[in-house]
């Protein structure tokens, strides 16, 4: 294998492992709230305790996006991200202000769950 040939190979290998993990490793960024974000352990909160409350500037990685749902008598939830963190994961609130490198992440820079 020629020069040329070595860098065109490494070039695609680096590609596509870059690939990989951009698929599976979901969105690092920091809460950015000034409160309180409280972490459901499932995305319809109705009838769930917190198991976690974080703060500013917190670091977690958005994993998924769930939409919000409401049943037949018109009571529901929001939409979630689905998210992990030192000691633990969860859901919070889509309304959450976090802050990545590529800017605020919103539902449509996250997969569904």
């Amino acid at each position: 294998m020629n020069r040329t040939q070595s860098v065109v190979v490494s070039v695609v290998a680096v590609g596509s492992a870059m690939a990989v993990l951009a698929g599976c490793g979901g969105i690092d960024g920091k809460i950015g709230d000034y409160d309180r974000v409280t972490v459901w352990p499932d995305a319809d909160p109705r009838g769930q305790k917190p198991v976690a409350d974080l703060t500013t500037l917190t670091p977690v990685t958005v994993e998924c996006y769930t939409p919000g749902k409401v049943d037949a008598t018109g009571f529901g939830y929001g939409g979630t991200y689905k998210v992990s963190y030192d000691g633990g994961s969860g859901y919070i609130d889509e309304s959450t202000s976090i802050m990545s490198d590529g800017g605020e992440v919103s539902p449509s820079r996250v997969p569904k769950c």
